[in-house]
This record gives structure tokens, C-alpha cells and sequence, in this order.
């Protein structure tokens, strides 16, 4: 977001996210594949680019 000069505020407004999704994806909290599909379309990226896998 930071490289893109995306803020929480354009996420909610601009982006029409929902401020939940926006807490969850901050917190590293579980979403689903729908939600992350939906960022990777608005924000033209890939999977990678969003989360990373870190086992237990």
C-alpha cells in the first residue's frame, strides 16, 4: 500500500472496502479467498504479493 500511496482511508472510501476486512488484513487475521481475489483485482497484484505463508 505504502509503495502504491494507498492509505486506510482510500481502502474504506476510494476502494469501498469494508473497515472490517481492512482490520482483518492489518491484524493478520483470516479472510477468505474471495476477499484476497477481490485486492489482487484492485490493487493489479498477485497472491505473493499480499500474504506470505509461515508455518506453525
Amino acid at each position: 500500500m505504502k509503495e502504491r500511496g494507498i492509505s486506510t482511508y482510500n481502502l474504506e472510501y476510494e476502494y469501498m472496502l469494508n473497515p472490517a476486512e481492512i482490520s482483518r488484513l492489518k491484524h493478520n487475521h483470516n479472510f477468505t479467498m474471495s476477499t484476497l481475489d477481490r485486492y489482487c483485482g484492485l490493487f493489479h497484484c498477485e497472491v505473493k504479493e499480499l500474504i506470505v505463508y509461515v508455518p506453525d
